[in-house]
């Protein structure tokens, strides 16, 4: 009997160990486990993917910039997935040079709006481009938006009105060398008013939301204000881009936010890089804030100013009093 026991005990160690080293073989030789599955689209060239939204279908359609198809050197690209991923087709829009999506959204009407930047139409500088298209990727419309100097739209939203709002950074209007640029427009792209926002120096927008009470927020990055190089610049505007405040957050270096969305208690956490804290070189941050855009502090932290002042004040107090005494110590 003890035998067999001892048997079967080496059995089950014997098939642990095998399945160990499967596991480990496929940890080291594939994908991770977690992954359900993944897909590349491309050609012989450069193709970049900067924006991704899951379609009303269960699929997903992906905007970006190919310079392995289309007609110039780079140009839109929307991609149209199934819900595994498979590719079932996909559109090019551009001219003969460089004209790059960086955003994306699914419209009311199923079709897509993309937004960013082209240098193909106007000049030799870059534009604002929307680009609207039907539930098939086919184009409808396209409209530009710039003057003498480059401007970049890097998100685009569609708002309640059936229009759209992009934000991105503009060098042909405002008061700096770039500045933070809102355009709202009509359902069919006409231009409706248009804010610029920022300093002297260089400003930039690279994220835009719809806020809950019809305004938008726009996240970034300003080198005009705050306390360090750059810093995150969150500016929230009401309803008709009129700005009713902005927030830097930063240290003494390099800090560029990305990405923005409200919370559910009406607050806004805000996410990009920075260089002024961390443990590396450039690491991830996020900062979240309550509904006028005030950093939130831990609920430890109340206590912790309040143990800190009553130390102040101690100190404080006796130093007054050994300083009355003549140096000499109470009693």
């Amino acid at each position: 009997m003890k035998k067999i026991t001892t048997t079967v005990a080496l059995l089950l160690i014997l098939c642990f160990a095998v399945v160990s080293l499967i596991a480990f073989f496929n940890a080291e030789h594939s994908e991770p486990s977690w992954v359900m599955w993944s897909h590349t689209y491309g050609g012989a060239e450069n193709d970049y993917a900067n924006s991704v939204v899951q379609t009303s279908d269960g699929g997903y359609a992906i905007a970006g910039s190919t310079q392995s198809f289309g007609a110039g050197n780079t140009d839109f690209w929307l991609v149209k997935t199934d819900g595994a991923g498979n590719m079932k087709w996909s559109r090019t829009y551009g001219g003969e040079v460089n004209d790059i999506a960086y955003s994306l959204v699914q419209t009311s009407d199923g079709g897509f709006a993309l937004a960013g930047e082209a240098n193909s139409f106007i000049g030799e500088s870059a534009d604002f481009w929307l680009v609207k298209t039907d539930e098939r990727g086919n184009m409808e419309w396209n409209r530009t938006y710039g003057g003498i100097g480059n401007d970049r739209a890097n998100s685009v939203v569609q708002t309640s009105d059936g229009g759209y709002a992009l934000a991105g950074s503009t060098e042909a209007f405002g008061a700096g060398e770039w500045d933070s640029w809102l355009v709202k427009t009509d359902e069919y792209g006409d231009m409706e008013w248009n804010k610029t926002y920022g300093g002297t120096r260089s400003e930039g927008a690279s994220s835009l939301i719809v806020t809950s009470d019809g305004g938008f927020a726009l996240a970034g990055s300003t080198s005009s204000f705050g306390v360090g190089l750059i810093n995150f610049w969150l500016v929230k505007t009401d309803a008709l881009g009129n700005k009713e405040w902005t927030r830097t957050y930063g240290g003494a270096d390099i800090d560029g936010a990305n990405s923005v969305v409200q919370t559910s208690d009406g607050g806004y956490a805000v996410a990009g890089n920075t260089l002024s804290f961390g443990a590396g070189d450039y690491d991830f941050w996020l900062v979240k804030t309550n509904e006028q855009g005030i950093p939130e502090f831990p609920l430890w932290a109340p206590l912790l100013f309040m143990t800190i002042a009553v130390l102040l004040v101690s100190f404080s107090y006796r130093r007054k009093i050994n300083k009355t005494n003549g140096g000499r110590k109470e009693e």
